[in-house]
């Protein structure tokens, strides 16, 4: 293999065997050599797509890039990206709106059709309030589909590949305290009042509005000093709640929130444990659902029984840079 010593992460964690996968990959499948590392293209590969499995793939990130907000260019050249894996993932079943549904019904069982399907989603402002031209909560993807009666069902999903945690509290990030800026204390009494949020009193973000009014937490759970959400928990609370405004905005009956990210990346899921801490607040624990990348992969391809040369190369591309590492 070309240029071994462009290795970002050494040792034997899911983030450097998956660098070693994406290396090997690069080396072996794309035939190309590295760029600035080891697991990262060079421009004129990334400009060309390669960084995607399929050309319906890059065409969706392009697109989605053409809109403005969303997309950096990390998406493109950096192997180990995210967005990049959910375009990925997603795209196709984005223009196969039946495949969609075969396989996301694996996940959701009262998904009987799917209507839409939206990777990088960015919400109207009306939603939180907190649209900018680079600011607000989005989600990687939103899917509009219908149960078996014909009644809709949102569903948002967060893809995660080789982070180490969830997006946290923006009053509470470690750069926030060397800039001098106001942070949240460790002590908000969010319990008894959920204005004392700074995203409340200072933003005017509807974040807690709209939670309350879907009615998505259990309140007497949360410490009494303290705000449960100002970690890792903070990503998962806000696109729970964005699933349920939008499942309200559309007139659906019913909302999930999934994580699909590889169930060996410990670090992340915290060995299970995030994922069953947020769902000790909510008040319907069904409706977050954990979609783990290798089962999925794996669906994709039992669901695609008989597949044709395109989604054959879809489907080997994403057996040979995501599953099992």
């Amino acid at each position: 293999m070309a240029n071994l010593d462009k290795i970002y992460t050494k040792g034997n964690s899911f983030r450097a065997r998956a660098e070693t996968r994406q290396r090997e990959y690069r080396t072996n499948i794309l035939k190309a050599e590295p760029g600035v590392w080891g697991h990262f293209l060079q421009d004129s590969d990334a400009y060309n797509g390669r960084n995607f499995v399929n050309q319906i793939a890059f065409q969706s990130a392009q697109y989605r890039k053409s809109k403005g907000k969303g997309i950096a260019d990390r998406t493109f050249n950096n192997m180990l990206s995210s967005q990049a894996m959910c375009f990925n993932l997603f795209a196709p079943l984005q223009k196969d709106k039946e495949l969609a549904s075969r396989v996301l019904s694996n996940f959701f069982p009262d998904l009987d059709t799917v209507n839409e399907l939206i990777i990088e989603y960015t919400p109207e402002n009306d939603i939180f309030g907190d649209q900018s031209n680079l600011g607000g909560v989005d989600c990687d993807v939103l899917i509009e589909g219908k149960d078996s009666g014909g009644k809709l069902i949102i569903i948002v999903i967060e893809a995660k590949f080789v982070e180490t945690e969830f997006s946290i509290c923006g009053f509470r990030k470690p750069g926030r305290l060397s800039k001098k800026r106001e942070v949240c204390p460790d002590d908000i009494p969010i319990y008894s009042s959920m204005n004392k949020c700074l995203y409340v009193f200072k933003k005017h973000y509807l974040y807690w509005e709209k939670s309350n009014k879907y009615n998505t937490l259990v309140i007497d759970k949360f410490p009494i000093s303290g705000c449960p959400f100002a970690g890792p928990l903070w990503q998962l609370w806000t696109n729970h709640t964005l699933a349920h405004a939008e499942a309200a905005k559309r007139g659906a009956i019913k909302s999930y929130f999934a994580v699909c990210a590889p169930s060996l990346n410990k670090k992340l899921l915290k060995d299970g444990k995030i994922l069953e801490q947020f769902r000790y607040f909510l008040k319907c624990p069904g409706s977050l659902v954990f979609i783990d990348l290798d089962e999925f992969i794996k669906t994709i391809t039992l669901v695609v029984a008989n597949q044709n040369p395109e989604q054959r190369v879809w489907i080997d591309s994403l057996a040979a840079r995501y599953a099992n590492i």
